[in-house]
């Protein structure tokens, strides 16, 4: 069976914010020839969309192009407070309610599965979460990574998720991340990446960096030899092959579409065909 794997869309940077369904669906049509490619199902590594109509959309029109769909969230899609050019969700209280909107929404969508913090058919999937414990410098620390990440950082201020309690989201994520690896999926999908995928040179003394990974070892080490762990976030195009230290292999995979203005190819030349994938 084919998987076609890719992530960060963020759709509504390509289509325009209307609520005008048949408009909407003609930009996708567009966004769909360019981004992806056939097979038998689909792997969405979150970051949809900023707006929760263009997301909800998105979800309908891509479920047609599939026999299966499986999608996990981003950081991107669980924002309530956003005054850019795509509005902001002012409906959405909190980003837990959001995302039970979204879970809902998707049950409705025949050949979707939106994955948070569960599996479907050897699928499993969540938003995750970074530990904070990345130091970019010597002097760095996970407590002013905190601040930092509360202060200044995009999902720090756009977010209204567990009251943004760091702690509290990165023991969530960690409980979920054991639990999700020890029943054996083929296929992980998260949203931020284990430091295990690598990060580019030019990324590695930049605090914000810290923003995106977690160290996943422990998980991937619960996994099955030949699984494959999906991730998003970083724009740059990632395919890695990662032994553990028990001395499992482990394919590693990030194909995201970025922002108009990028190129996630660029650094390790890649291609979207690299990212069509036989999964037995």
């Amino acid at each position: 069976m084919t998987y076609y794997f890719v992530s960060d869309l963020h759709v509504d940077f390509y289509a325009p914010m209307t609520r005008t369904v048949a408009i909407l669906r003609k930009h996708f049509e567009a966004f769909f020839e360019h981004n992806f490619l056939p097979a038998d199902a689909c792997c969405i590594a979150g970051d949809i969309a900023n707006n929760y109509f263009t997301y909800v959309e998105f979800l309908k029109f891509i479920a047609e192009k599939y026999g299966a769909v499986y999608v996990c969230l981003g950081n991107h899609d669980i924002i309530t407070e956003y005054l850019g050019r795509f509005g902001a969700d002012k409906e959405f209280a909190t980003s837990e309610s959001k995302i039970k909107y979204f879970l809902a929404e998707a049950e409705k969508i025949q050949n979707v599965q939106l994955l948070e913090n569960r599996i479907a058919d050897g699928v499993a999937g969540c938003m995750g979460m970074c530990d904070f414990k990345y130091k970019h410098t010597p002097a760095a620390s996970e407590i002013t990574n905190k601040i930092l990440w509360a202060t200044r950082w995009f999902d720090g201020i756009h977010w209204k998720y567990m009251q943004n309690n760091t702690d509290k989201l990165w023991r969530h994520y960690d409980r979920v991340f054991r639990n999700l690896t020890a029943k054996h999926p083929k296929i992980t999908m998260s949203h931020f990446l284990p430091l295990e995928f690598d990060m580019a040179e030019r990324y590695r003394q930049d605090p914000y960096s810290n923003f995106f990974y977690f160290h996943g070892a422990k998980y991937l080490e619960n996994l099955d030899d030949g699984s494959i762990w999906q991730a998003g976030h970083t724009h740059t195009a990632i395919k890695r092959e990662y032994i553990d230290k028990l001395g499992k292999r482990h394919l590693l995979l990030c194909n995201p579409v970025g922002y108009p203005d990028e190129n996630p190819f660029a650094e390790y030349g890649l291609k979207r065909e690299d990212f069509v994938v036989e999964v037995g």
